[in-house]
């Protein structure tokens, strides 16, 4: 009798959860294979994921996903090799010495293979020779299979061979997936169209750059015929939006929807007794880009890919979520990666599938001081002094809120232009500012010009276009269509103007008032402004007023007016009141956020 620490057929299904996010990105791991192996060949590498959909022999039956092939014309393994790397945690690449690309943790093979099927077969072959073995789950519930089988010589199977569209080389290897039980995808043009877009991004670096291509390929199988329905190739997927040729809607998958943001920042730690790199590279939206909206081809790409995209050894782990606000909608017109390399995988806490950088997240080095009842500048001496690994990441995350701060204020401001131009030039007299001021002009024949801000209306028009320009270029707006919309806003005697800015204190909005008109700026710091107001004002992309927004700004165009008819005392209770209501909606609409 054995007693083995961890039975062998017991633990392999407990193994088959090996916590993969996706089939694609099981896949993934095989093209990591692929990709490294190809670093020690002379020619670019070729990798071709095929799919083979079978179709029920009952009338009316479906065709389903039978099958999954990942090719590659790489370097290939020889007899050893192979029958090591069906093993778990025996790779090429555990020798630190070897650790300076993808590979890493000799686990990608088998644990992908047995997250999605029941039997893996390997072909390889280099030198002349071709070598096969396999994994069988069956087997190894059985106890018939208590090790990786001895390869044996083989040769490709015929049936792939005609499948596979590149010139086989010398060298190179076959992975199939067959008995797909913990497939979630039933059919292969849903598991390609999935895997075309995450495959693409994380290996957009290797695509672009032309050191490799994928291409993904599916064929139904029809007694011995085998008709293709999808073959295309794979094309990079850029969240920085800074690439051209890649999978973004027209005309964006020729040109850059982005502008890069600054130069990328290095930020050099020291770690393992050495000095290590990690580059921070932004982008932000083009303005034109911006301009078309969220519900646009290119607003709902860039959807897709909100995050930070955390890259190492030129793949990307994952797309970072954790500093994003969840009901920014303008959040998806910035981008931010960061890279490293593998010597910091223990810093960033990259897990053994590649899927995540654990260990990078949003964190606040005065809010963890504070628990720990320390300053500052004691609680990163006790950091120092334990060699912990947070302190690069606190460094990360300060140098990430600057980029963010300043990125968020300047997509606010990239829009407010282009929407007065739609409410002032396209002619619309329908807007929340023009329904105020109708209400507005009312008033004063009963009531005579009992505002503060009344009597500048008096002033000459070019005098208050000028004040006017100025204050309306403060939000970022182009000097000439400030201009304009001054004009605009002083010929037609428009009394209400809306800005967003961040100010200090609790108050939603502001009240003031330049040139005889009440300007009313929204608080960006405040949570209404993501819960609402910025909800809102994306909706509001067409020409005609969401009528929810519409509404909103009468009620704040109502209280702005009635602080402008305030004096004295009676004003500064006015203030008082509405920034004590700011610091109550602040607490409640974060205890909604938690």
């Amino acid at each position: 009798m054995t007693y083995a620490i961890i039975p062998q057929h017991l633990s392999i299904d407990a193994m088959r959860s090996s916590g993969y996010k996706d089939a694609s990105y099981a896949l993934a791991e095989l093209i990591d294979n692929s990709i490294q192996a190809g670093e020690g060949t002379d020619r670019r590498v070729a990798v071709e994921v095929i799919c083979i959909d079978k179709t029920g022999s009952q009338a009316g039956g479906r065709r389903r996903l039978d099958r999954v092939a990942v090719y590659d014309n790489a370097s290939g393994m020889d007899r050893d090799t192979l029958r090591r790397a069906l093993q778990f945690g025996v790779g090429t690449h555990r020798d630190p010495a070897n650790q300076k690309g993808i590979g890493k943790f000799g686990m990608g093979l088998p644990n992908s293979s047995i997250s999605q099927c029941r039997r893996v077969d390997v072909w390889t072959w280099q030198n002349g020779r071709t070598w096969h073995t396999h994994l069988d789950i069956d087997e190894v519930e059985a106890q018939t299979m208590q090790e990786v089988p001895e390869p044996t010589a083989s040769t490709l199977p015929p049936e792939w061979l005609d499948l596979i569209s590149t010139e086989i080389e010398d060298s190179g290897t076959l992975v199939v997936w067959s008995d797909l039980d913990l497939m979630r995808y039933k059919q292969s043009t849903a598991l390609l169209r999935n895997a075309e877009l995450i495959i693409g991004r994380i290996y957009r670096y290797f695509i672009d750059s032309g050191d490799a291509t994928i291409r993904l390929a599916a064929y139904e199988a029809v007694g011995s015929l085998r008709n293709n329905h999808v073959d295309r190739f794979v094309r990079p997927t850029d969240p920085l939006m800074l690439m051209s040729g890649t999978a973004a809607p027209t005309p964006y998958d020729a040109e850059p929807a982005f502008e890069p943001f600054g130069d990328p920042q290095i930020i050099e730690i020291g770690y393992g007794g050495g000095r290590h790199p990690i580059t921070v590279t932004a982008s932000i939206c083009k303005t034109e880009t911006r301009i078309l909206g969220g519900s646009s081809a290119i607003g709902q790409f860039a959807a897709k890919n909100v995050g930070i995209s955390v890259v190492r050894a030129r793949r990307e782990l994952e797309l970072n979520r954790s500093f994003e606000i969840p009901s920014e909608p303008r959040e998806r017109w910035w981008g931010i990666e960061i890279s490293f390399e593998p010597a910091l995988d223990a810093v960033f806490g990259v897990t053994n599938n590649k899927q995540s950088a654990t260990e990078f997240t949003k964190l606040s080095l005065e809010q963890d001081a504070t628990a720990e009842g320390l300053s500052v500048a004691e609680y990163t001496r006790q950091l120092e002094d334990d060699h912990d690994p947070r302190l690069p990441i606190y460094e990360l995350n300060r140098t990430i809120e600057t980029l963010l701060k300043t990125m968020r204020a300047q997509i606010g401001r990239m829009r407010e232009g282009e929407r007065k131009e739609k409410g002032q030039r396209g002619g619309s007299t329908n807007t929340a500012e023009d329904i105020a001021t109708r209400a507005l002009r009312r008033r004063q024949e009963k009531l005579g010009q009992t505002g503060s801000s009344d009597n500048a209306e008096n002033a000459s028009p070019e005098e208050r276009t000028d004040e006017l320009t100025a204050e309306i270029e403060q939000e970022g707006v182009d000097p000439s269509v400030a201009r304009e919309i001054a004009v605009d806003y002083v010929s037609r005697k428009i009394k209400f103007l809306f800005r967003h800015a961040d100010f200090p204190g609790f108050s939603v909005f502001d009240v003031t008032s330049k040139a005889g008109v009440i300007i009313i700026t929204i608080n960006t710091k405040h949570p209404a402004h993501g819960h609402l107001f910025d909800l809102l004002r994306d909706a509001d992309a067409q020409a005609v007023e969401n009528p929810a927004l519409q509404g909103l700004k009468l009620l704040l165009t109502a209280w702005a007016r009635m602080e402008d008819e305030a004096s004295g005392d009676q004003k500064v209770e006015l203030e008082d009141i509405r920034g004590e209501w700011g610091r109550i909606a602040r607490d409640f609409m974060r205890e909604a956020e938690e």
